[in-house]
């Protein structure tokens, strides 16, 4: 066994400890490999997204380590979603505005202190931003015509922090899908968590369906990106209407076409829509759920009415 060899579970176990004591609620490792195609594993037993975005390796060439982060959203906050209260003011400011920064602040802290311990490291944050498919905007049949430069659901699998769970949301083991993502390339050769095998939802489970009340997904597990950027109709009802709204936010992966003012906006947290998480609020993956999920899932409908989205075409309607 060579001396770095020896030093990798000392300093995982290092990383780890200063990642929790700068507020991570979960902290996992996966090393460069785990993103190489084919993967070193069974891809049947480990569902993961699709690539999407650049690889770590591209976006920093020295990295051999990914740390993934997770902060989780606290249960008053989540509850606040479920209410026929016409605003997302807590959930926008503590659900994603606030731990957004807190991603930046953790991921940063870390990356500083790998450095001062001379391993380079290239905090990612939250988001580095995400780009519109031109391709995909030409295909109705594409649902998903957005892509992250560098996709956190995939390295937060890649990295067992979670599995895919069928609202398209990481779920982890202690806090289900409740929780916000941030990562932090690495030069340091840190030890690699286990893969986490398996669906997370029951196979019967087809609650994300019933209350998402655009139907933005559907009960195999597919999220219409179109469907949930309706933002329960505020961002349009009809599909060219929530396009043509959806294409000013991402802008195309063009030669030419101008992207700083959008990642500027995916930076700073502005945006914030009206959905009302109930893909997340009302999911009872985790240690432990709302206690009453049950009952408002019964209910959510009258709560937050459906909305009805006129001319998607077939392989959006998530209805049946």
């Amino acid at each position: 066994m060579t001396r770095t060899e020896a030093m990798l579970p000392d300093l995982t176990d290092e990383v780890k400890r200063q990642g929790r004591a700068l507020g991570a609620d979960e902290i996992t490792v996966a090393t460069v490999e785990r993103w190489n195609e084919p993967p070193p594993f069974d891809t049947k037993t480990v569902p993961v997204y699709p690539h999407s975005g650049y690889r770590p390796s591209e976006l920093m060439p020295s990295t051999r380590s990914v740390v993934m982060v997770a902060v989780r959203l606290l249960d008053g906050v989540v509850d606040t979603t479920t209410t026929a209260c016409r605003t997302t003011g807590v959930q926008g400011n503590f659900g994603y505005v606030f731990l957004n920064r807190r991603l930046n602040e953790i991921t940063h802290g870390l990356a500083s202190w790998l450095e001062a311990r001379g391993y380079r490291s290239a905090p990612m944050g939250y988001n580095i931003g995400a780009r519109y498919d031109p391709e995909a905007d030409a295909d109705d049949s594409i649902i998903a015509p957005a892509y992250g430069l560098f996709s956190m659901k995939r390295a937060a699998v890649l990295a067992g922090l979670g599995r895919k769970a069928k609202n398209g949301l990481v779920a982890s083991p202690q806090y289900g899908t409740r929780i916000r993502l941030g990562a932090v390339l690495s030069q340091a050769p840190l030890s690699a968590d286990p893969l986490l095998e398996g669906d997370p939802c029951p196979p019967s489970c087809d609650i994300c369906w019933r209350v998402c009340p655009t139907r933005a997904i559907s009960r195999e597990g597919r999220v219409g990106h179109l469907r949930c950027f309706a933002d329960a109709g505020r961002s349009g009802t009809s599909y060219q209407e929530v396009k043509e709204e959806f294409k000013k936010r991402y802008p195309p992966d063009l030669p030419g076409v101008d992207y700083t003012g959008n990642d500027y906006l995916a930076i700073d947290g502005f945006g914030n829509r009206l959905c009302k998480i109930a893909c997340v609020a009302l999911c009872p993956l985790g240690e432990r759920p709302l206690s009453d999920v049950m009952r408002r899932v019964r209910g959510f409908a009258e709560v937050v009415p459906p909305v009805s989205l006129q001319g998607f075409p077939a392989a959006h309607d998530f209805e049946a």
